[in-house]
Formats: structure tokens, sequence, C-alpha cells
């Protein structure tokens, strides 16, 4: 769409003179309310501290993965991004970026995640070309220090990894790998990554090679596994992210999603997403191996159940976690109780 290609110096005119709340109204007109970028905090194991970070959700063409196979259980991401991400063009996307980009200097953001429903390096969900443009803009942004994107190992390859690290200078990009579980079946049968653990490693491997940063998600509550099954498997998945050479690892955690099996099975009650206390035991059993990152309950679509312990103490518990993503003080997560508690002790066993 040509509106897009003109709309960031519009914008940058727009913000001058009628400042930024006009602005962003003007935005909505365009985007249709949908909300495509946003700022919050996150810890920063190498600043040891909490920093500002830029959120941007590009409206990619929709994960290839799921395009083919019908996707993770659990995910419905790319369903959101194919309906968008259908009439943008690379041109597009790229004006989306320097919107928000332009919309947001002023706050001064160190880290830059983005995310598109997706593999980022996927060439037929955002095109090289565009990849290119925004590491480029990247490298010159005043205020950015990394830059964080998703992908299929599928599409890490050495030659296009060594081209985006050109482009971005001195600036650090960090590459998130979905793993979700070391074990095969889990991975493959109950969650249908279509993931080899070999094929895992290597791009462990070939991304340290050329110093590139990595994070590696790990899904806590896949279908079909009990409370306990659950907190063992992402331990050890955990563990084993570490082990392989990870630099950094996000817990996510299961949050029911609008068709997808998961809900369908929810719907039957068949399965309910995790206690919050089983996000708190994995986090205490596996901090110290390195950084363990905890994602958030909200994305699009936006679920229709997530974590929960009981009406009494899961907002706070849920305060509590989020304190915990921008400072990752574990004490933070000690001492906490609530008559649920031994609810969920009696469920995993304990």
């Amino acid at each position: 769409m040509f509106v897009f290609q003109i709309l960031p110096n519009l914008i940058l005119k727009l913000n001058k003179i009628w400042g930024e709340k006009i602005t962003l109204k003007l935005i909505d007109l365009f985007t249709k309310n949908q909300k495509f970028f946003y700022l919050d905090k996150i810890y920063d194991f190498d600043e040891k501290n909490s920093v500002s970070r830029l959120t941007i959700l590009l409206p990619g063409k929709g994960c290839e993965w799921a395009l083919k196979t019908g996707g993770c259980t659990m995910c419905a991401f790319w369903k959101k991004a194919k309906k968008i991400g259908q009439k943008f063009s690379g041109d597009d996307l790229f004006s989306l970026f320097k919107i928000a980009i332009i919309l947001t200097t002023k706050d001064f953001p160190t880290n830059l995640t983005i995310y598109n429903g997706g593999s980022f390096l996927n060439e037929k969900e955002i095109p090289f070309e565009t990849q290119l443009k925004i590491c480029k803009e990247v490298n010159s942004h005043p205020s950015l220090k990394k830059l964080f994107i998703e992908s299929r190992v599928e599409f890490i390859t050495e030659e296009k990894i060594k081209t985006l690290k050109k482009k971005l200078g001195n600036k650090t990009l960090i590459v998130g790998i979905g793993l979700e579980s070391q074990d095969d079946k889990i991975r493959n049968s109950l969650i249908k990554k279509g993931l080899q653990k070999k094929d895992y490693e290597n791009a462990i491997k070939l991304l340290k090679k050329n110093n590139i940063r990595t994070l590696t998600y790990v899904f806590l509550k896949p279908i079909f596994l009990t409370e306990r099954e659950a907190i063992e498997e992402a331990i050890k998945t955990i563990k084993y992210a570490f082990e392989v050479g990870t630099n950094e690892v996000a817990l996510e955690t299961a949050f029911i999603q609008e068709e997808t099996l998961m809900a369908q099975l929810f719907k039957e009650k068949k399965y309910k997403p995790p206690w919050l206390w089983s996000i708190i035991e994995v986090i205490k059993k596996t901090y110290h191996l390195g950084p363990v990152h905890v994602g958030s309950f909200e994305d699009e679509p936006s679920p229709i159940a997530k974590p929960f312990n009981c009406c009494l103490c899961s907002k706070k518990i849920e305060s509590i976690l989020q304190q915990y993503r921008e400072t990752h003080d574990i004490s933070l997560l000690n001492n906490l109780t609530c008559n649920c508690y031994e609810l969920w002790k009696k469920e995993i066993g304990n």
C-alpha cells in the first residue's frame, strides 16, 4: 500500500507540529486500531539493570511451518499475522517499522524486539531486502544497542547471518529459537514443532561461531502432560538448552488461544493452563543456570484462558512475576503463600 510508504515522513512532520497523541490517532486510522508497537521494561543481563525495550509487531505473511502443516498445537499467532499481513509488501513493513522508530526515538529504547508471527529470517515472510534495511536502520539509531528476532532453525544460514551482522555494525543481534521441549515425542508429536534436536544444536553452534547471541524458548505445559510432568520437562529442557550453549532462555507458559488444538481440549475439560505456582517452581529450580526470562500471558489473538492460581492470589502473583521480569530478583519469589498453594502441592504429588 503506497500510503504506508509516504507515512513516515508525514508522521515525522505531524509529530513536530501536533504532538504524539494526534499523530497516533492518525496511525490508528490507517492501521484500523491494530497495535503494532509498544514500549516496556525488561531486565538486561549485560547492563545488569532494567532497560527500555521497543517491541514492533510486523505483520509478515505468517509462519510458513504453520501454513504448510497447521502449526504448533498451542499457537494461533500465525493466523493473526496471515490475516493482516497478506496486504503488506516489504516496503510497507519497513514503513511500519520506521513509524514505530520515529514515534519512540525520544523514549531512548536500548533494546528492539521484532515479532512477526513466524520467522524473521524467512524471506517468504519478510523479504531479505527489508531485513537488511531494518538492520541498517538499527545500526544508525542513537540509542538502540540490541536487536532481537525470532527464527526457525531452517532459515538460519551462515551467509545470511554474516550479511545481517555486517549491516548492524557494532549493535548486538540476538536470535530466538523455539525448542519448546528436549523430549522428541513431546516436541514433535504433542507440540508438532517439526524440529530435530541435532538441527537445534547446529543452529546454536553456528550462531555462537559468528558471535550472535541466542535465546531459546522453553514451553511450560504442552497438552497431555500432567502438572508435575510439565514442570519436570521444563526444568530438563532449560538445563539442556544451557548445556548446548544458549545464552538465555525464555520460559513461555501455556495460555489458550482460539482455533488451536489446545483450545479444543480446554473446552472439553481435558486441559487447563498451568498454575502460577508451577512457573515459580521452574524459575527457582533453574535461575542459577543462566538468564531465565518469563514470557507474558498476553498476545494476539487474545487468550481465552491463562495461568491461574485462585481468585485470592492470582493478581498478586502476576504482579510479582512482572516485577521479576523487570528485575530478575529471585528473592521476590521466596516466601509466597496462599491456601491454594497446598492444593497445587497436592496436584503435583508433593
